[in-house]
């Protein structure tokens, strides 16, 4: 059984804020914290052993060290929603200044096939 696991739309449903404020981020940046999520969420055999099916809205604030915190989850799967937070919340991550103290939203689709 393999899985395709989607962050959906890399450089549209990344959004980044300060409070309350859009700030400009670099595609660079933007990419880099995608590819971060990407390895820390495991491959297809990591997603397709934990029978992993659905969509999440994640939202995520980076602190002055490059640590990522789970501020928020909402998905229409529990073992989806277990595994992002998991994987990601406490994890240090290499950063530009540009992202520190930022807030970024994304989606992530995993979808099972048969």
């Amino acid at each position: 059984m393999k899985s395709l696991f989607t962050l959906a739309a890399i450089l549209f449903s990344v959004t980044l804020f300060a409070g309350n404020e859009k700030t400009n981020v670099t595609d660079k940046d933007k990419t880099k914290v995608i590819e971060n999520i990407s390895q820390l969420m495991g491959g297809e055999e990591v997603i397709s052993a934990l029978g992993i099916n659905g969509q999440a809205d994640v939202t995520i604030k980076v602190d002055e060290q490059g640590v990522m915190h789970v501020e928020e989850v909402q998905a229409n799967d529990y073992l989806l929603e277990y595994h992002l937070r998991k994987s990601i919340d406490g994890v240090k991550m290499i950063v530009s200044d540009s992202l520190v103290g930022k807030t970024v939203s994304f989606f992530v689709n995993v979808v099972q096939s048969k």
